[in-house]
């Protein structure tokens, strides 16, 4: 976990900054169902601030839920299917979460469209997208990658 060189507070340009205490925190997350983070103390202002490890905010879903969730989605699968599969993996998503998470990613990637990555992932041997194909959906379902 990268220890920070300044104190997280805008108003304070203090570069003195210690551990103050290693704090659990709950995630909802495929792998760690909690991390440790540290909260550090400012020498000047003293006021803490929490710290996290790559792929964690303070938010409660790790960034690797929330990419799985985005990334099903636009692979056609509805908000609240992907929520069901979400659940089946042991990470509860609401349908709602899952797209306030699309519109969030949707806003800070310009031309993000889930018809254009459908359109994209159509399969060149009988031109039909996998979602729509049945038999796709029953070769991926049985483990077959044979067409």
């Amino acid at each position: 976990m990268p220890v920070p060189s300044k104190c997280a507070y805008a108003d304070c340009t203090s570069k003195q900054v210690q551990l103050h205490q290693p704090v659990s925190k709950a995630l909802r997350d495929t792998v760690y169902p909690q991390m440790e983070v540290h909260r550090y103390r400012c020498l000047k202002c003293r006021r803490t601030f929490r710290v996290y490890p790559p792929g964690v905010t303070q938010a409660q879903s790790s960034e690797r839920v929330k990419g799985l969730a985005v990334m099903l989605y636009l692979l056609g699968i509805s908000y609240g299917a992907v929520s069901l599969a979400l659940e089946g993996l042991g990470v509860p998503l609401s349908k709602t979460r899952v797209y306030e998470t699309v519109q969030a990613v949707a806003a800070r990637v310009p031309g993000l469209k889930r018809e254009e990555v459908l359109e994209a992932s159509q399969d060149q041997s009988h031109g039909r997208r996998f979602d729509e194909c049945e038999m796709c959906w029953a070769m991926a379902a049985s483990g077959s990658d044979r067409r």
